[in-house]
């Protein structure tokens, strides 16, 4: 049976190569044994990149052709581009495990053959599965490992590529638009200049996504038509799907519900085409929503549920599932069947609680490993402390004896004598080593501190360096003003990173220049206010960084505009800091992590019993901290 489907296979993409006069004609190259075996895998890895968007599963089968070859001429170059091939078809199924693991492959024949166009393809590729698994320094470490591979060797297409992840980054961390479009354009002007027609189309789509966040409807319609364009003409089925995602977005937000349903079936076909049930179940949520917005909610009801069963093939939890809960509930509670949307809650908070759980699980294993060497750490004290205690006790028992025999020469006063002072150096002795024992453990709660504080360091450097970056070719003035306040500010995280409590009034200093970064860089869409009395800012003791974490998350995740400036207020109620700001969430595909809320309510547990407090209260996001004396 696995015989005769791989037949079908290769009859289908026969056919497919048959009616494409170029890709036919290289295809011929391939299946002529007769010419060079470099021609030939030169030719086979043309027409596996051509069919890359647009059968994964062929490009996979042709693909492993390309490496037995490769690997039977023993020329490491092409065994390590076909390898990056097969890395990517997995990627486009969402298996990023295997996808790392032939990436991981293809890097080590590309740097050993040179070949550094491939090179800068890979580090590229690496990158883009760092920045879905959202591990943004990785991603930022082989985007510029891609950059600087292709500036060597002198492509600039993989110069544009880096360009546009770069900006895609920039979308997923909400850095903000104009940085975005800086990238964008750049890579629009190389790939304009080139005649990439799939570079363009990535721009284009791109483009369309920012207008849509920032609610310019007509603009994001008009470039994600030009995009769609491109990819109709490529048979970009992967690219496709997406760009029907966004125009349903689009139609869904003009109130034009049927023809961003008709989009959204489309979609589904193609997923269910290239077999990527991540794409599929997301497509069918997004369906069951509009199902919702017509109305019919039994529609909303079947299709939310089939969207929930593709979610639970491809592991539990995921956001997929949430999504799906989510279009459950919405559709049973405008039912008015409370009892199925009350399920469907429940089932909510779970998914939610265990995503959660395994963000949570991963620092847990982290603070166990540190634990655990800490442990081992005490307990060879320990050993060590036992055996020299045995080795006194005999080396005791032996003064004993020998003070004996001396005894009867120098009488009993020198043995009294011998015998105290002996036990005065075991006595401090003893002392030593349980002052080392103490000391040990409580290294084990400073590290498990300090592993929470580093967390926020490397994320508000690449922040900060981000805006610079842009700012140093518009306004150098006022870079320099930048520059002086960043020095300020991380200047104080290297200097707090010992410290595990400081002053409220030390905290405020840092975060009064931290709010200039962001005034520059948000202009009048940002405001901090304190209101805080003066006499009260060196009573009271805060965790650093506090405060930073806590503005940043506004930031984050929330829209903000000239006409609705985002103000973060800042006063003390009671014993507790407060902070809050207007909720009005970032419209975003995937959810929060909490990996700032919760570092911050991690190092308070082991700081104080009384908790952090956090949620939403009407129109507001509040959080407590609770104030140290």
């Amino acid at each position: 049976m696995k015989k005769w489907m791989l037949l079908v296979c290769f009859a289908s993409l026969s056919a497919f190569l048959m009616a494409q006069a170029k890709v036919d004609s290289l295809y011929k190259i391939w299946q002529d044994t007769g010419q060079a075996d470099t021609l030939r895998l030169v030719a086979i890895h043309t027409v596996v990149r051509g069919l890359m968007h647009q059968a994964p599963d062929s490009t996979y089968s042709l693909a492993l052709q390309e490496l037995a070859l490769a690997q039977k001429i023993r020329s490491k170059k092409w065994e390590g581009r076909a390898l990056n091939v097969i890395g990517l078809t997995w990627r486009y199924r969402s298996d990023f495990a295997k996808a790392m693991q032939y990436y991981e492959q293809s890097v080590v024949l590309l740097e050993q053959a040179g070949d550094h166009a491939g090179l800068a393809a890979v580090y590229g590729n690496i990158g883009d599965v760092y920045r879905v698994q959202s591990n943004y320094p990785k991603a930022i470490e082989y985007i510029n490992k891609s950059m600087m591979v292709a500036e060597a060797a002198g492509d600039r297409k993989r110069i544009a590529d880096a360009y546009v992840s770069m900006s895609i980054m920039y979308y997923d961390t909400h850095e903000g638009n104009e940085i975005m479009e800086t990238y964008l354009k750049k890579a629009e002007a190389i790939y304009e200049d080139l005649g990439n027609q799939e570079g363009l189309s990535l721009v284009y789509g791109n483009l369309s996504t920012i207008y849509l966040d920032e609610g310019d409807l007509d603009k994001a319609l008009i470039f994600n038509e030009k995009c769609m364009a491109i990819q109709e003409k490529r048979k970009d089925l992967f690219g496709l799907a997406t760009s029907l995602q966004n125009r349903a977005s689009i139609y869904s937000s003009q109130g034009r519900y049927q023809e961003a349903m008709v989009d959204v079936d489309r979609e589904i076909e193609i997923f269910e085409e290239i077999g990527d049930q991540d794409g599929l179940a997301d497509a069918m949520a997004t369906k069951g929503e509009l199902w919702i917005s017509l109305k019919r909610y039994a529609d909303a009801v079947q299709t939310c549920t089939q969207s929930l069963q593709i979610a639970g093939t491809i592991g539990s939890p995921n956001r997929r599932e949430l999504d799906a809960c989510e279009c459950l509930y919405s559709a049973y509670s405008k039912q008015g069947n409370h009892q199925k949307a009350l399920q469907y809650l429940e089932q909510v908070m779970a998914t939610k609680d265990s995503l959660q759980i395994t963000e949570t699980a991963q620092l847990l294993k982290q603070l166990e490993m540190e634990r655990q060497a800490v442990a081992d750490s005490l307990r060879r004290e320990k050993d060590a402390f036992r055996v020299e205690m045995a080795h006194q006790q005999a080396l005791r028992k032996k003064d004993k004896s020998l003070s004996i025999l001396l005894a009867a020469g120098l009488g009993g006063g020198l043995v009294a004598w011998a015998f105290g002072l002996r036990m005065l150096y075991f006595r401090r002795r003893s002392q030593r080593m349980q002052a080392r024992s103490e000391a040990l453990e409580k290294q084990q709660l400073i590290n498990e501190i300090d592993l929470l504080k580093t967390q926020v360091n490397p994320h508000f450097l690449f922040n900060s360096l981000s805006i610079l970056s842009s700012l140093v070719h518009v306004n150098a003035d006022l870079s320099e003003q930048f520059i002086e306040q960043l020095a300020r500010s991380y200047r104080y995280i290297l200097e707090q990173k010992d410290q595990t409590l400081v002053s409220l009034r030390t905290e405020l200093e840092f975060i009064r220049s931290y709010a200039f970064l962001l005034k520059i860089r948000f202009e009048n869409k940002f405001d901090l206010r304190l209101e805080l009395q003066d006499e009260v800012l060196d009573l009271y003791k805060i965790a650093p960084l506090t405060l930073q974490l806590l503005v940043e998350n506004a930031v984050k995740h929330n829209r903000m505009s000239a006409n609705e400036p985002l103000v973060v207020e800042v006063r003390i109620e009671g014993d507790f800091l407060l902070v809050k700001n207007p909720l009005r969430v970032r419209p975003q595909r995937e959810a929060s992590t909490g990996t700032g809320l919760n570092n911050i309510i991690n190092r308070y547990a082991l700081l104080t019993d009384r908790p952090v407090k956090a949620g939403e209260c009407e129109d507001d996001f509040l959080v407590r901290v609770p104030l140290i004396y």
